[in-house]
């Protein structure tokens, strides 16, 4: 079975190994999104020591702002769009006088007055339902990875567990770490 490639560039992090150290598995670094290893950890033998308060995730460019745009709680995007309302007010009572001619001045200052009445309310109401704490993003980021790693090794567990009766689901996840750090070839190529 060899899954869908994976694009490094889509994920909101990016990877950073200490010097000399392996580069892991692309799916390795989908699915641990976020994830701080423990302090000392080998992911492979003879990984060469982790310098202290490594920073091993960064942010990936715009795939970061991507992930979080799409994730944006409702109240965030709904104070835009009552903002959006309330600047298209102010801009159509302040162009309307210049740009229009005759009777249609009137209707451009009615139609600046109505966007500006509902969009300034909208806004404050909108300020004051969302101003609960925000999320920590790394928080988002790693839960949205665990849910994703969960629902990985569940699938690979049950298509292996057919041929390998008696497999574990802990060898499972250590056997792909060792492909994922180390080996090369068909074996990694298909994880």
């Amino acid at each position: 079975m060899t899954l869908e490639p994976i694009d490094l560039n889509a994920l909101p992090l990016r990877f950073t190994p200490p010097d000399g150290w392996r580069t892991p598995h692309p799916r390795w670094i989908d699915l641990h999104q976020g994830v701080i290893p423990p302090e000392n950890w080998e992911p492979y033998p003879g990984a060469p020591p982790v310098p202290a308060f490594w920073p091993w995730w960064e942010e990936n460019g715009t795939a970061w702002f991507s992930f979080f745009r799409n994730r944006a709680p409702a109240p965030a995007r709904a104070m835009g769009h009552w903002f959006s309302l309330a600047a298209l007010g102010l801009f159509t009572l302040v162009v309307s006088p210049f740009a229009l001619s005759g009777w249609w001045i009137p209707a451009g200052g009615f139609a600046g007055v109505a966007f500006l009445a509902l969009g300034v309310p909208g806004v404050i109401r909108t300020y004051r339902r969302g101003s609960a704490p925000h999320a920590d993003p790394l928080a988002l980021i790693h839960d949205w990875a665990s849910l994703r790693r969960e629902a990985f090794f569940n699938r690979e567990f049950q298509r292996r567990i057919r041929r390998e009766p008696g497999l574990d689901r802990s060898e499972l996840e250590s056997s792909l770490a060792t492909v994922w750090w180390g080996e090369s070839g068909e074996a990694a190529e298909n994880y």
